[in-house]
Protein backbone atom coordinates (compact mmCIF):
# COMPACT_ATOMS: atom_id res chain seq x y z
CA UNK A 1 0.00 0.00 0.00
CA UNK A 2 1.30 3.37 -0.94
CA UNK A 3 1.89 6.24 1.89
CA UNK A 4 -1.22 8.62 0.96
CA UNK A 5 1.43 11.28 0.32
CA UNK A 6 1.80 12.40 -3.23
CA UNK A 7 4.84 13.61 -4.92
CA UNK A 8 4.96 17.16 -6.07
CA UNK A 9 6.04 17.47 -9.61
CA UNK A 10 8.36 20.31 -10.80
CA UNK A 11 6.24 23.22 -12.38
CA UNK A 12 6.46 23.05 -16.22
CA UNK A 13 8.61 26.01 -17.36
CA UNK A 14 6.14 28.20 -19.33
CA UNK A 15 5.69 27.88 -23.54
CA UNK A 16 8.18 30.60 -25.34
CA UNK A 17 5.58 33.39 -26.08
CA UNK A 18 3.37 33.15 -29.31
CA UNK A 19 5.68 34.93 -32.21
CA UNK A 20 3.37 37.64 -32.49
CA UNK A 21 3.69 38.37 -28.63
CA UNK A 22 7.56 38.13 -29.07
CA UNK A 23 7.33 40.84 -32.08
CA UNK A 24 5.16 42.98 -30.19
CA UNK A 25 7.77 42.80 -27.26
CA UNK A 26 10.83 43.73 -29.66
CA UNK A 27 8.37 46.34 -31.10
CA UNK A 28 8.33 47.94 -27.47
CA UNK A 29 11.85 47.46 -27.06
CA UNK A 30 12.36 50.09 -29.88
CA UNK A 31 10.36 52.25 -28.52
CA UNK A 32 11.95 52.22 -25.39
CA UNK A 33 15.43 52.26 -27.89
CA UNK A 34 13.51 55.78 -29.74
CA UNK A 35 12.77 57.40 -26.52
CA UNK A 36 16.40 56.79 -25.34
CA UNK A 37 17.40 58.00 -28.38
CA UNK A 38 15.67 61.20 -28.30
CA UNK A 39 15.93 61.74 -24.42
CA UNK A 40 19.68 61.67 -24.66
CA UNK A 41 19.85 63.05 -28.11
CA UNK A 42 21.87 60.82 -29.50
CA UNK A 43 23.06 62.00 -32.90
CA UNK A 44 22.45 59.51 -36.38
CA UNK A 45 25.86 58.08 -36.10
CA UNK A 46 25.55 57.13 -32.43
CA UNK A 47 21.91 55.26 -33.24
CA UNK A 48 23.68 53.10 -36.66
CA UNK A 49 26.29 51.79 -33.81
CA UNK A 50 24.03 51.31 -30.86
CA UNK A 51 21.60 49.85 -33.16
CA UNK A 52 25.35 47.31 -34.64
CA UNK A 53 25.91 46.61 -31.23
CA UNK A 54 22.21 45.47 -29.86
CA UNK A 55 21.48 43.79 -33.33
CA UNK A 56 24.96 41.16 -32.45
CA UNK A 57 23.98 40.94 -28.80
CA UNK A 58 20.30 39.52 -30.31
CA UNK A 59 22.11 37.57 -32.48
CA UNK A 60 24.44 36.36 -29.90
CA UNK A 61 21.52 35.32 -27.36
CA UNK A 62 19.22 34.01 -29.91
CA UNK A 63 22.75 31.18 -30.26
CA UNK A 64 22.87 30.94 -26.80
CA UNK A 65 19.11 29.99 -26.02
CA UNK A 66 19.55 27.62 -28.70
CA UNK A 67 22.81 26.17 -27.39
CA UNK A 68 21.17 22.58 -26.41
CA UNK A 69 24.97 21.80 -24.44
CA UNK A 70 24.45 24.94 -22.06
CA UNK A 71 22.40 24.20 -18.71
CA UNK A 72 19.68 27.28 -17.70
CA UNK A 73 22.36 28.59 -15.77
CA UNK A 74 25.01 28.56 -17.94
CA UNK A 75 22.93 30.49 -20.49
CA UNK A 76 21.54 32.67 -17.71
CA UNK A 77 25.13 33.66 -17.19
CA UNK A 78 26.35 33.70 -20.56
CA UNK A 79 23.19 36.39 -21.81
CA UNK A 80 23.83 38.32 -18.62
CA UNK A 81 27.52 38.87 -19.57
CA UNK A 82 26.15 39.58 -23.20
CA UNK A 83 23.88 42.54 -21.81
CA UNK A 84 26.92 43.86 -19.62
CA UNK A 85 29.06 43.83 -22.64
CA UNK A 86 25.95 45.47 -24.60
CA UNK A 87 25.91 47.94 -22.20
CA UNK A 88 29.51 49.05 -21.48
CA UNK A 89 30.02 49.23 -25.38
CA UNK A 90 26.80 51.59 -25.81
CA UNK A 91 28.19 53.69 -22.72
CA UNK A 92 31.38 54.21 -24.68
CA UNK A 93 29.99 55.80 -27.52
CA UNK A 94 28.29 58.38 -25.38
CA UNK A 95 29.62 61.64 -24.48
CA UNK A 96 30.03 62.18 -20.63
CA UNK A 97 27.20 64.34 -20.43
CA UNK A 98 24.66 61.68 -22.18
CA UNK A 99 26.57 59.04 -19.92
CA UNK A 100 25.23 60.93 -16.88
CA UNK A 101 21.91 61.23 -17.90
CA UNK A 102 21.62 57.79 -19.30
CA UNK A 103 22.20 57.00 -15.30
CA UNK A 104 19.52 59.30 -14.28
CA UNK A 105 16.95 57.56 -16.69
CA UNK A 106 17.52 54.18 -15.67
CA UNK A 107 16.91 55.21 -11.95
CA UNK A 108 13.75 57.23 -13.07
CA UNK A 109 12.50 54.20 -15.36
CA UNK A 110 13.41 51.61 -12.79
CA UNK A 111 16.48 50.40 -14.84
CA UNK A 112 19.28 48.62 -13.68
CA UNK A 113 22.01 47.69 -16.17
CA UNK A 114 24.46 45.22 -14.82
CA UNK A 115 27.33 48.04 -14.68
CA UNK A 116 25.02 49.91 -11.60
CA UNK A 117 25.30 47.45 -9.38
CA UNK A 118 23.18 46.68 -6.42
CA UNK A 119 20.76 49.12 -5.11
CA UNK A 120 22.11 51.27 -1.56
CA UNK A 121 20.65 50.90 1.01
CA UNK A 122 17.75 52.83 2.84
CA UNK A 123 19.67 55.70 4.57
CA UNK A 124 20.71 54.89 7.94
CA UNK A 125 20.59 50.88 7.21
CA UNK A 126 23.39 49.32 6.47
CA UNK A 127 23.99 47.17 3.29
CA UNK A 128 23.13 43.42 3.95
CA UNK A 129 26.07 40.87 3.34
CA UNK A 130 27.20 39.25 -0.29
CA UNK A 131 25.04 36.18 -0.65
CA UNK A 132 27.71 33.27 -0.49
CA UNK A 133 29.72 32.23 -3.13
CA UNK A 134 28.44 29.31 -5.43
CA UNK A 135 30.27 26.00 -5.31
CA UNK A 136 32.34 25.36 -8.00
CA UNK A 137 30.81 22.64 -10.51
Amino acid sequence: MGTGFLRAEEPAAPPPPPPAEHHAHRGEMRGDFEKMAQELNLTAEQKIQIEAIRKQTRESMKAVRSDSTLSDDQKHEKNRDLMKSEMEQIQSLLTPEQQAKAKTLRGKHGHRGPADGPPSPPPGEEAPPPPPAAPAK
